[in-house]
């Protein structure tokens, strides 16, 4: 009987410890150009002991990524101690001449435990307007939380491919509440014989190459639903709500718009809303609510709500559609969240 016990308790705590994970959280990044230097500031909230900071450059108009000789990086760069703020500077001399921030992008992130985390947005605890329509209709109120400002990049799945996400069960189980079988997930990763995006082929160098969103930095299409939540299971994400996109996001945002727009990182001018260019990118994975009424679409399984976020779709306010899980196409991709 002593034997049994044990026996379920590390069955408890390897299930509880799968949605307990503490990813670090980097937050509040700024970079400007002054002087010499190109300067990168920065947070990170839950550090952890082996994160890493690291940043990637490239050129807007073609993709050209930079490559640094990062030994020349000065300050808080690549191995990390626990710090309030961080700050690293690069010398422009190791940047191409005609480098700015409008035709260049740059953005720091940090890695752990063979993940890539980029910048998330700190929403604080409050009640924030929803519309629709270009019209007011209601409100919604939060505890607070942590949502990516970009979606799950290629660079980032590929990662979660590398470091064996496909083949261990832990990552495919499903937060008790969203599926009545928490296993499903896991049944159709066996099933089909999931191993990558359906666009990618793991012969290939890089696996995205064929993928219509093929660059490295570029947003992950082609994912089923299961897939968006094994990720986020390694990563200690959470896969963001209906509610969590309609208190982040403003109707009407978009600027520049292009369908694989890499990195939507602009802030509503006016302040009232934490994320930008809500159709900019591509369509989005969701996750239902656990008091949703949705039935099921089979055994154990449930239709889950993904945006309509892309710009071949010119809704002036969020549009939500729902599919099945095994559903997906080359647009559409996923963000993550953390609760608080």
């Amino acid at each position: 009987m002593k034997n049994h016990f044990i026996i379920f308790g590390l069955i408890l705590f390897s299930f509880t410890s799968l949605f307990s994970f503490q990813a670090p959280i980097l937050l509040d990044v700024k970079g400007y150009i002054s002087d010499s230097l190109f300067t990168a500031e920065y947070r990170i909230e839950n550090f952890q002991e082996g994160v890493e900071a690291r940043v990637n450059i490239y050129q807007k108009d073609n993709l050209n990524i930079i490559r640094l000789n990062e030994q020349k990086i000065i300050g808080d760069y690549g191995k990390l101690e626990k710090k309030e703020k961080y700050k690293f500077a690069i010398p422009l001399k190791l940047l191409p001449a005609d480098f700015n921030l409008k035709n260049y992008t740059a953005f720091p992130k940090i890695t752990f435990q063979n993940r890539i985390y980029y910048e998330m947005k700190k929403i604080k605890k409050g009640c924030y307007s929803f519309y629709q329509d270009k019209e007011k209709i209601a409100s919604e109120t939060t505890d607070g939380f942590y949502i990516s400002k970009f979606e799950v990049s290629n660079e980032q799945f590929a990662a979660f491919i590398n470091d064996d996400g496909y083949e261990m069960k832990k990552y495919w189980l499903i937060k008790k509440g969203v599926m009545q079988n928490q296993e499903v997930g896991w049944n159709f990763q066996g099933k089909f014989r999931m191993s990558a995006p359906l666009d990618w082929n793991l012969n290939e160098t890089p696996y995205w190459k064929s993928a219509a969103s093929n660059f490295i930095y570029g947003p992950v299409t082609s994912i089923r639903w299961f897939e968006a939540n094994a990720f986020c299971n390694w990563m200690g994400y959470l896969l963001p709500s209906l509610n969590d996109i309609s208190i982040c996001f403003s109707f009407n945002s978009v600027e520049n718009d292009s369908l694989f727009n890499p990195i939507c990182s602009e802030i509503d001018k006016n302040g009232q809303f934490p994320l930008h260019f809500i159709k900019s990118n591509v369509s989005e994975w969701l996750i239902l609510s656990i008091d949703s009424n949705i039935p099921p679409c089979g055994p154990g399984c449930r239709e889950m709500f993904y945006l309509k976020n892309n710009s071949q779709m010119h809704y002036d306010f969020p549009v939500k559609g729902i599919s099945c899980p095994l559903y997906n196409n080359e647009i559409l991709g996923f963000r993550c969240k953390i609760e608080k």
